[in-house]
């Protein structure tokens, strides 16, 4: 079968692997759609922190099961499935608590083992989420993207925010402000510094403005100088750290989602002063990707869709994607053919 697979740093091509083998409490799946994310820029550029070659990629993905052995499940070949992909050890602090997905020692598919960007993935079955039959695979891949989304709404300890922004328009942005709107609250502005991302976000029906002055004058007016109750950086980038604190009402919430590669500059003296919170969101639980099920057929998806590939034009797909030429979400579909 064919995979996508990152060899060396910078390099990222389809090769000829075995189909793998099945064993007891195991699925193999038929790829339909794969998504890439930052993390897999990372990985490629062969600064991850713990990726190594030679990796096939993919940790947002669906496919329909077409092997199952497990007599405990009630999934079924044909069955539409994407994966929870976190591995957590089961033994640390968090993971005895009930919190697996911040476990000390956690592991993905697609970045720590193989993933599915590739014609076929092995998966326990554990880690498989049932899609609903009806819905189009590739809205099944980013199910997984949209669930980071829902765990960072949830993040908010604010109970009926009238206020949001959001900084960031790129997946995890828009799909944050997506959330951030169905869980009705009445104000949720966005913002980026490239104007396709901002005008992306206004087509999926999202108010969104230039970040910087724009943001701040648009957001000021309409909070009477007060600020965002909730300010959700999506970005990871050292200017919306700098930005966030200055967008929050005192005693409100700033909710880091973004990954920072590197330590970031934040103004304390605002977060002492009007005694902000900060809290950090990484990935999200079990039930953040049941609800993300629920709310991908409400949302408007597809949209943020902006480019798909063949398993065969993975290095193409690559370079867009890195290249950022108004590209949004990019999709591998390994059979070619809409999903």
């Amino acid at each position: 079968m064919l995979a996508g697979k990152y060899l060396k740093p910078k390099v990222v091509e389809v090769v000829e692997v075995p189909l793998p083998d099945v064993g007891d409490h195991e699925a193999l799946i038929k790829i339909e759609a794969c998504g890439f994310c930052g993390s897999d820029l990372g990985i490629v550029a062969g600064v991850h922190p713990r990726a190594r070659a030679p990796l096939t990629l993919g940790h947002e993905f669906s496919g329909r099961i077409v092997e199952i052995r497990s007599s405990g499940s009630t999934l079924k070949a044909g069955d539409l499935v994407t994966a929870y992909p976190l591995i957590s050890c089961g033994h640390c602090y968090v993971c005895r608590h009930g919190e697996p997905h911040v476990c000390r020692d956690l592991r993905l598919f697609g970045i720590d083992v193989d993933g599915g960007m590739a014609e076929y993935v092995k998966l326990p079955v554990s880690s498989l989420v049932l899609l609903p039959a009806q819905m189009p695979a590739r809205i099944g891949a980013l199910i997984e993207p949209l669930a980071v989304a829902v765990h960072g709404v949830s993040m908010s300890p604010i109970q009926q925010p009238q206020t949001a922004v959001v900084i960031g328009a790129g997946p995890i942005g828009l799909l944050t402000a997506l959330v951030a709107k169905a869980r009705g609250i009445p104000r949720v502005l966005i913002s980026d510094i490239v104007p396709s991302r901002v005008d992306l976000a206004r087509r999926l029906g999202l108010r969104a403005v230039m970040a910087g002055e724009a943001l701040t004058k648009i957001l000021m007016e309409e909070t009477g100088g007060e600020g965002a109750d909730v300010v959700f950086e999506c970005a990871g980038a050292p200017s919306t750290a700098r930005e966030m604190t200055a967008l929050v009402r005192c005693r409100g919430v700033i909710v880091n989602l973004g990954v920072f590669k590197k330590p970031a500059e934040v103004d304390l003296q605002i977060v002492n002063f009007r005694e902000i919170t900060i809290v950090g969101s990484r990935v999200y639980s079990r039930h953040d990707f049941e609800e993300a099920v629920q709310l991908a057929s409400v949302l408007p998806l597809e949209r943020i869709v902006t480019h798909s590939f063949s398993l065969r034009q993975v290095e193409a797909a690559f370079e867009l994607f890195r290249s950022g030429q108004n590209a949004c979400k990019v999709l591998i579909l390994p059979d070619g053919a809409p999903a």
